[in-house]
């Protein structure tokens, strides 16, 4: 429910999870050069981190939170592990279509997922200025990293990566929460 402060945490998720169900379909689509991947997993790193530091803490502290955080985190800690591996593929190529259309599709699953789990503990269980304050430190944390480019002639780099965008995000994005005291 939206009080005067802000979007509890419960508006916060459904908000991004219909935004990442949008980025999906541009995934999804044929013919992509691997930009819209970008975009999408940028998103999907930030949304995954915020939810590990902010609403599953919170989700713990429920009664019956426990096993439902637990089995979240680990399928989250899966759809990391393919984002770097998709991440390493050359964009535009058949291995990458596949294994980014497969990620995407697992993603869609946890999202379910987490509608029919994690939402209703939320909602029930933790009080409406605690849930306001989750949707704004949630917030907080999707907005610490920097954005990739946004123009219209970005290209996606080809050839093997120095550096993993997803891990040195994700890296990134876990110690400024930390240290901006944002983690629960």
């Amino acid at each position: 429910m939206a009080s005067a402060t802000g979007l509890d945490i419960v508006e916060v998720l459904s908000d991004e999870h219909a935004l990442l169900r949008r980025l999906s379909r541009d995934v999804t689509e044929p013919g992509g050069d691997g930009s819209a991947f970008l975009t999408w997993s940028d998103q999907v790193v930030r949304h995954e981190i915020a939810e590990e530091l902010v609403v599953y803490p919170a989700l713990l502290s429920c009664h019956g939170g426990a096993a439902v955080a637990h089995s979240r985190l680990e399928e989250q800690a899966g759809i990391e592990r393919r984002l770097v591996a998709v991440g390493r593929l050359v964009p535009g190529s058949p291995e990458f279509r596949r294994a980014a259309v497969g990620l995407v599709l697992t993603s869609l699953a946890h999202l379910e997922t987490e509608e029919a789990q994690v939402l209703p503990i939320l909602s029930t269980r933790i009080g409406e200025d605690r849930r306001v304050d989750l949707g704004r430190r949630y917030q907080e944390v999707t907005r610490m990293a920097p954005r990739p480019p946004a123009h219209a002639g970005a290209r996606v780099p080809r050839g093997p990566m120095v550096v993993d965008r997803t891990e040195a995000l994700s890296v990134w994005l876990r110690d400024m929460a930390a240290s901006s005291g944002l983690a629960s």
